[in-house]
């Protein structure tokens, strides 16, 4: 518990200029320091989502963004703006007499929810979330934060709740990360705030015109507005033997839960494809103590995402850990009398196999909707508040969004996340954009790999640090004659400076880049 009265004096009012960030102690407490507008605020110093030091992330004007997965917060009431991050940071009153900046402590907690209206069993509306990740859990809460007081439901194959999707992979698989962990929010934050969280349960059929949802068990639920935020569907193997017993997925926290038991010492795994998912799965497996083969059909691991220089370190980091690597190889098929032993690869070389592990991609989950236009790929397309049409929404893998040049249909979790608070506040009566440049992150071997923007095709790589050499560098992609996206580990500041910047359409043409650009000087700047 906090004294009734907690205060120091932190520093002189002018220590620190208008964008600049301090960590400084009152009595036993760590309290983060900002300034901007000349105007000082004092917050909690640790990230909501996995506490990460946000001294070390970047302060646009009032936008704080975390380093580690570029949640962002209001410096001046501390309010969560975007994703991955739930909760909101506390602050504390800060006040100057003379030339001194004191900070006087107001709460003992370490996060705050954002303000969200409470349910109200006068509203008879009916908004319902078709799907239970990242998108339906920041929808529902962007409801109630729009203001939003009638019944949400949502409805979720998946056997649990809304939970961390992202750790699956991670500390989660390798046994790191205890259950607890895993939900976003409890059961009676949900019950609290009116939100009707079903799971196990199968949508067989959305009809935006009549307004009506039809689920696997018969029943029938007619909505007022609706969120679509289904997901994806993982692309199975259509080799001979795919049907094998011992071929698993790595989509949900159940297949986590499963593989995690199966991925003990001196088992021997497969893992059939080499996208990030893929290489973090090997990761954590190997960790369990598994013996490991990847095959991918690249040549080089993330080619196409990272560039083949990046590609061949992060495979390298792998190696170093004892993972083999079957590249520019296809599955020819599957042996087993019942349950897989073995994977042979289209050269004729036979892999032992326990178990085998899926990484290839997903597609858009819509086959339920009727009436409603698909794109090739199966998603759906959107305006730029996440409308598909009159009071049908999407967000998520499914979502066709318009950017600048064209249509974005992006799979990552701070995206999902981000696009289903927009819609939400959207369904609530707001008329919010969704204009996030979009931000991924991925774990190889300990490495933390953050990726800002978008990039179909890599015309050139500009580089600043070599990734062959140094323990930090920064990948600038080049697509039409402009930088479309960025990768960087240990430059942090600098990806969010380059996000930032796309986002307010600054970014420099790579003539000026390939001179040398200080990227959080280039922010700052009017």
């Amino acid at each position: 518990m906090l004294a009734d009265y907690t205060e120091a004096a932190v520093c002189h009012v002018d220590d620190l200029v208008d964008g600049e960030l301090k960590e400084v102690r009152v009595g036993d407490t760590d309290v983060l320091l900002a300034r901007a507008d000349s105007q000082y605020y004092a917050l909690y110093p640790k990230c909501s989502h996995y506490q990460g030091p946000l001294v070390k992330g970047l302060l646009n004007g009032h936008r704080l963004v975390c380093p580690w997965h570029n949640a962002c917060f209001d410096i001046r009431n501390g309010h969560r703006l975007e994703a991955p991050a739930l909760n909101g940071l506390p602050t504390h009153e800060v006040r100057i007499e003379g030339d001194q900046v004191f900070v006087r402590l107001t709460t003992d907690k370490e996060s705050l929810e954002n303000p969200m209206a409470a349910p109200d069993e006068a509203n008879l509306e009916t908004y319902v979330i078709v799907g239970g990740g990242g998108a339906g859990a920041f929808a529902a809460e962007g409801m109630r934060e729009g203001g939003f007081t009638g019944k949400i439901v949502m409805f979720t194959e998946s056997q649990e709740g809304p939970y961390d999707r992202p750790n699956c992979s991670k500390d989660y698989l390798q046994g790191k990360a205890p259950d607890e962990w895993m939900p976003l929010r409890s059961e009676e934050f949900y019950q609290d705030y009116g939100i009707e969280v079903r799971t196990n349960q199968h949508v067989t059929a959305l009809d935006p015109t009549t307004k009506r949802i039809e689920l696997a068990s018969g029943e029938t639920l007619t909505y007022n507005k609706a969120l679509v935020c289904s997901g994806g569907k993982p692309n199975p193997l259509p080799n001979p033997g795919g049907d094998l017993k011992g071929v698993y997925l790595l989509r949900s926290l159940h297949d986590s839960q499963t593989l995690r038991e199966l991925g003990q010492q001196g088992k021997r795994v497969v893992i059939i494809g080499s996208s990030f998912i893929g290489l973090e799965g090997a990761m954590s497996l190997r960790k369990l103590g598994s013996d490991v083969d990847v095959v991918g059909l690249e040549k080089v691991p993330f080619e196409k995402a990272l560039g083949a220089k990046i590609g061949r370190v992060v495979q390298g980091w792998h190696e170093k850990e004892g993972i083999r690597f079957h590249l520019g190889r296809k599955v020819d098929h599957l042996e087993g009398d019942g349950a897989v032993n073995a994977v042979v690869l289209d050269n004729g070389e036979r892999l032992s196999a326990d178990f085998v592990l899926l990484g290839l991609g997903v597609k858009p989950r819509t086959e339920f909707l009727k009436d409603v236009t698909l794109e090739k790929d199966g998603g759906v397309r959107t305006d730029a508040h996440l409308q598909i049409f009159d009071d049908l929404y999407a967000a998520g893998d499914i979502a066709h969004y318009p950017v600048a040049d064209g249509l974005h249909r992006i799979e990552h979790w701070k995206v999902a996340g981000q696009q289903g608070h927009v819609a939400g506040l959207n369904m609530a009566g707001k008329e919010e954009l969704y204009e996030m440049a979009p931000f991924f992150w991925t774990n190889q071997q300990g490495k933390r790999i953050n990726y800002v923007g978008h990039a179909t095709q890599i015309e050139e790589i500009i580089y600043d640090g070599d990734p062959e050499k140094d323990d930090a560098f920064l990948a600038l992609y080049v697509q039409n004659g402009q930088i479309k996206a960025a990768a960087g580990l240990k430059r942090d500041q600098d990806i969010i400076a380059i996000r930032e910047l796309m986002q307010a359409d600054r970014m420099p043409l790579p003539e000026a880049v390939r001179q040398g650009v200080k990227w959080v000087e280039m922010l700052k700047k009017a």
